[in-house]
């Protein structure tokens, strides 16, 4: 326990580490560290001449010996924004084919441009100061990037266009527009161009034609930066064009640069905006109306840096009735033709937004805050859009104030780039910390973006939250609960409590149920938080399901994961390594409170489900859609399993006068599986969804079960080591009854001499091979083990139970070796009858059949046998259309696996030699006694049935439940063809033939006396 707990920890440490690092994944593939290119600055005559009119500005530059560290830092750029003037000379093709391979929506593709500063050298100028750099330039579809690979400039794939330009040149500053920093630098690269008879490449175009490499050193690269950083001035502006003259294939259009200043440079609140305070609307106070959480300075910059790395929902205000009137508005962003999709009909679901470039300084309670606010499609990675800097019409410059008295920060946003004051700043931006949370509260975040223009042509408000997985609300490491514990605010019970009560079994079936069943509940020996931790643990799945009577145009799958958010007084995740800390933050008293597995548990969980879709292509990628969440609030029963509980959901074209957006007329119901027969049978778990309202309403829906058919939990080990055991004893059992059978077989046959030449050699010869193959097989005899391919190829580590499973093998092993040699000894006494000289010749078959035509005969029903089962097989995997399965029946191994399971099975059918000799001898005697056939298919049976009851030994973690359908479920065929049926038909007619006998021999005897 203490061993999955800490891989657990580790894991989500990674994932956290790798969350943070995420906006620098763009950085390193432009980081392109060349060691082979040296800065030579031998073009200083041609910077001089294309310079000049900026050289003329430069001031005086004061001395200082880290100049050079400073500018290599605050002169690089990673993940601005490039543009072209007239797109008539594209500065590079791209290709489009890589829509082809894949399913998900298609998207405009980035262009992306870094910067970074490799050498400082002496000047060449007057008050400037020698610079070069490498410019990387690409076109890029969503987070399709990589490092260059190639020893060329210039480097294209489908969906991604590369090209790295050397410049060298100078810097300098000037007191022009307020004071700003500038580089100018000519550049060297090998441009992509085209043949000289075939049309230029269009960038809207899939087909890219040839093009040729050529050298041109022909460019010129200027870059402006503000010398002071503030909220009107942080963007960098630059120009990239072609010294070339017209009519010259390497003649490009002007490419325009935008980026911003990196977190280096020092950053300047202002005092203008700092006096401007947020009005406080009427749909802000219902936002805040579960309580906001009032921060000090240096708590609010932790947690709003934990915000910065969360993705937030937008959605609009659901006071507004003319919604669809502006369904094409996202506010004051403008995405344009950066997402593809402004001109079609979307959902406010589709985009999303992120806080990025976070300057945070702490001021005792109040903090100032300055920010971006990117919005960028749901398609999109998050981590993608984090890493931009450059500044459009899809981003909000942002800069306030926060106020721990009233729980609120207050910014002034700015659309695209802010470089001319404040005339354009006009937006209002609020949002406030809630510890609270409630069935309609799921958010650590609320907020608002408004306009404070009075006129007709205003957006509507734009509210955003964010409501990450519960685990995310309080893990430790955030430092999210340095002020206080957050709590639940319960408001369902009673109405789930009722529906509890109508759906109430009879008391006698619930009686038996307590007695013989045991389901989900808390553990003793642990303090109280401690259980419903470990509870809320066990309650808590993610994994595929499938959904009653569901189709869908494409194949398609549900994926369910819910995570309990609060159980009782425990919210989020209560931590029993480090008891301290979190049960100092506890409410008081809640830790002094005795809980019971007899009392209904109060539970809120979020319930998030979406459907895998595969497109119907060859090169079609799988991947999710429909994303849906519920939050859930109601009971927990720890009794019979049940969880019932009141659901509400966002509406997406809802009316108005719903509770704040939400229809909470939702019924859900989740049963767990019961505990105590999880070593036979792999957990599943049901859920019922439904809809409250009457059949007419337009929010009225079907009700919807879905059914998850395997859940991990953490005693998954310790089941698999009970269920090794048990068929290690049911092993032993089903053997030491086969050897005392045959035994009496054994003295039924010293009694009755006279029968022992009609019993069927080849039936005792099939007996002694099915044993014989029992014990070659390398696995357990009998009764495979039905393991699953992920349990295979990970199996649990059951050291201290290895020495009783192998004690209890070999024990079996030996038994069917004992039956073995007993059988044998039968075939020896009947073939020696058989050979007996007829002395007298009474009793003696008049006709024996010659053995050699008799074992060709069995052996072509044997071969029948294995082709009919073969074919059925076919055409069972056919009708299933199980690829996976078809490839590995050609595999040569295939056949071997065959006979291996034919000459197991031959056994099952042991009576079919019998009854074909009793048929061709027509003999009047019992050779067999009824124990013998009778008792021997019983414990075939018995196999069988327990086979077909337990389900695969299944490595849950994983999430997949395939297992080896070639090897262990040949014979799960339905019909009549099934083995146990056959084997039942055999020795009902066994048993009617030798009934049927000793009728004929009475009445002879009786004829005859």
């Amino acid at each position: 326990m203490k061993t999955k707990s800490s891989i657990l920890g580790l894991l989500i440490l990674l994932h956290l580490l790798l969350l943070l690092s995420s906006s620098d994944s763009y950085k390193d593939f432009m980081d392109l560290d060349d060691s082979s290119i040296v800065f030579t600055y031998k073009r200083v005559a041609e910077v001089k001449q294309h310079c000049s009119s900026y050289l003329s500005l430069a001031s005086n530059l004061s001395p200082d010996d880290n100049r050079g560290y400073k500018l290599r830092k605050e002169l690089s750029f990673s993940s601005g924004d490039w543009e072209q003037e007239n797109g008539d000379f594209p500065l590079m093709p791209f290709d489009e084919s890589d829509l082809l391979w894949s399913s998900l929506p298609q998207t405009a593709p980035l262009k992306l441009v870094s910067f970074q500063v490799k050498d400082i050298s002496s000047v060449h100028f007057e008050n400037s100061v020698s610079i070069g750099g490498i410019l990387s330039i690409a076109i890029a579809r969503n987070d399709s990037y990589f490092r260059n690979p190639q020893s060329s400039p210039f480097y294209m794939r489908p969906g991604l266009s590369f090209l790295t330009i050397v410049f060298e040149g100078v810097y300098l500053e000037s007191e022009d527009s307020g004071g700003e920093r500038l580089m100018c630098l000519l550049g060297n690269t090998t441009l992509p161009l085209s043949e000289p008879h075939g049309d230029y490449w269009d960038l809207s175009s899939s087909h890219v034609p040839d093009y040729n490499l050529s050298q041109d050193d022909q460019i010129l690269l200027v870059l402006r930066y503000p010398q002071t950083f503030n909220f009107t001035r942080k963007v960098i502006k630059g120009e990239m064009r072609s010294l070339t003259e017209g009519g010259n294939l390497k003649k490009f259009d002007d490419v325009h640069i935008s980026s911003q200043l990196s977190h280096y440079s020092k950053y300047q609140f202002s005092s203008e905006l700092m006096s401007r305070a947020c009005d406080l609307h009427p749909y802000q106070e219902e936002m805040t109306e579960d309580g906001v959480t009032a921060f000090n300075g240096s708590e609010f910059c932790k947690a709003i840096q934990h915000v910065s790395q969360q993705v937030l929902n937008i959605f609009p205000n659901y006071k507004f009735s003319d919604r669809d009137a502006h369904r094409n508005k996202l506010g004051p962003f403008q995405p344009g033709k950066e997402i593809n999709s402004a001109d079609s009909w979307w959902d406010y679901e589709d985009f999303k937004l992120v806080l990025q470039h976070l300057k945070c300084k702490e001021e005792g309670n109040y903090a100032r805050i300055s920010a971006v606010l990117r919005l960028f499609p749901a398609s999109i990675p998050a981590h993608t859009a984090r890493s931009r800097t450059g500044l459009s019409s899809t981003t909000l410059s942002a800069e306030g104030t926060w106020d721990s008295s009233s729980g609120q920060l207050c910014m002034i946003g700015c659309p695209g780039i802010v470089d001319s004051g404040l005339e354009r700043c006009n937006l209002q931006i609020s949002l406030y910390f809630s510890w609270v949370f409630s069935i309609k509260q799921r958010s650590i975040i609320l907020g608002s973006i408004s306009s404070t223009k009075n006129e007709s042509e205003q957006f509507l408000p734009l509210l955003f939250d964010s409501a990450p997985y519960p685990f995310v609300l309080t893990y430790p490491s955030l430092g999210m609960h340095s002020a206080s514990y957050p709590s639940y605010n319960y408001s369902k019970i009673k109405q789930a409590t009722a529906i509890r009560d109508r759906n109430q079994p009879s008391r006698a079936f619930t009686l038996l149920r307590q007695i013989f069943l045991k389901y989900p509940a808390l553990e003793d020996g642990q303090d109280s938080f401690a259980q419903l931790y470990h509870l809320s643990t066990n309650l808590n799945f993610n994994s595929d399901a499938h959904r009653h009577q569901f189709s869908d145009l494409y194949n398609s799958k549900i994926f369910i994961q819910m995570e309990v958010l609060s159980l009782g007084p425990l919210f989020g995740r209560y931590m029993p390594s480090s008891p301290d800390k979190n049960q100092a933050e506890m409410p008081v008293g809640t830790e002094k409170q005795k809980l019971n597995n007899f009392q209904l548990l109060n539970i809120s969980v979020n319930l998030m489900y979406n459907y895998l879709t595969k497109r119907p292509s060859v090169f079609a990628a799988t991947y999710y859609r429909d994303f849906s969440t519920l939050f859930l609030e109601g009971v927990y029963d720890p009794l019979a399993g049940d969880m019932h509980l009141i659901g509400c959901r966002k509406v997406k074209d809802g009316s108005i006068n719903l509770e704040r957006g939400f229809d909470c007329l939702v019924e859900a119901k989740i049963h767990y599986p019961s505990e105590t027969g999880r070593w036979l049978k792999n957990p599943s778990i049901e859920i019922t969804i439904s809809s409250q309202r009457n059949e007419d309403d337009p929010l009225y829906f079907g009700q919807i079960t879905f059914m998850i058919s395997i859940v991990p939990y953490e005693k998954h080990r310790d089941d698999v080591a009970f269920r090794k055991i048990i068929e290690g004893f049911l092993r032993i059992l089903i053997s030491l009854v086969a050897v005392g059978i045959t035994f009496s077989q054994f003295l039924y046959m010293n009694k009755n001499a006279d029968f022992i030449p009609y019993v069927s050699l080849v039936m005792l010869a099939q007996q002694i091979l099915g044993y014989s193959a029992e014990l070659t097989k390398a696995t357990e005899i009998l009764l495979e083990s039905k393991e699953s391919v992920s349990y295979r190829n990970q199996p649990y580590d059951l050291n201290e139970y290895k020495l009783l499973i192998k004690t209890l093998n070999f024990l079996a092993r030996f038994l069917v070796l004992l039956a073995l040699l007993i059988t044998a000894k039968l075939y020896q006494k009947v073939s020696e009858a058989r050979n007996k000289p007829n002395a007298d010749g009474s009793n003696k078959p008049k006709r024996i059949p010659h053995y050699k035509h008799f074992i060709l005969r069995s052996l072509k029903i044997h071969i029948s046998v294995c082709l009919v089962f073969l074919a059925l097989r076919y055409r069972e995997i056919f009708l299933r259309n199980d690829l996976r399965l078809m490839d590995a029946f050609i595999l040569p191994g295939v056949l071997m696996r065959q006979v291996e399971t034919q000459v197991l099975c031959a056994q099952d059918i042991f009576l079919l030699p019998q009854i074909v000799e009793n048929s061709l001898w027509q003999s009047q005697v019992k050779p067999l006694r009824k124990l013998y056939y009778v008792g021997l298919t019983l414990l075939r049976l018995i196999l069988y049935f327990y086979d077909y009851i337990r389900d695969p030994v299944s490595e849950l973690y994983t999430g997949k439940r395939v297992f080896n359908q070639v090897d262990s479920d040949f014979w799960s065929i339905s019909g009549i063809f099934n083995v146990p049926n056959i084997m039942i038909v055999l020795a009902i007619i066994v048993h009617i033939q030798q009934s049927l006998n000793c009728l004929k021999s009475a009445g002879r005897q009786v004829q005859n006396p």
